[in-house]
């Protein structure tokens, strides 16, 4: 059995270095390291005396309300496409 590879990635997360090693793209997982940076770094201004274990904390919440109400819309959207498809669609014969 052949092993699957692994990519592995140096990323600076809110002035901290990290290695990220996993079967993502190196292009996404740079994006995911700078979402994380980009929402500490916005929850720090409104907050400049977080520490870092509370700013992390604060960040992972906001990024998982923000994946939860797109999976609830993500959701709604798929009913509606499936109760469309549904429908008759209005043709007219002779």
């Amino acid at each position: 059995m052949q092993k699957e590879e692994n990519n592995r990635i140096r990323v600076d997360i809110y002035g901290h270095e990290y290695q990220l090693r996993g079967k993502a793209s190196v292009e996404h997982m740079r994006l995911v390291a700078g979402l994380v940076d980009d929402k500490m770094r916005e929850i720090a201004k409104s907050n400049p005396r977080l520490d870092l274990n509370r700013l992390a904390v604060l960040a992972a919440v906001n990024i998982a309300d923000e994946y939860l109400r797109l999976r609830q819309e993500y959701e709604e959207l798929l009913k509606l496409l499936e109760r469309s498809q549904e429908r008759p669609q209005g043709r007219f014969e002779l």
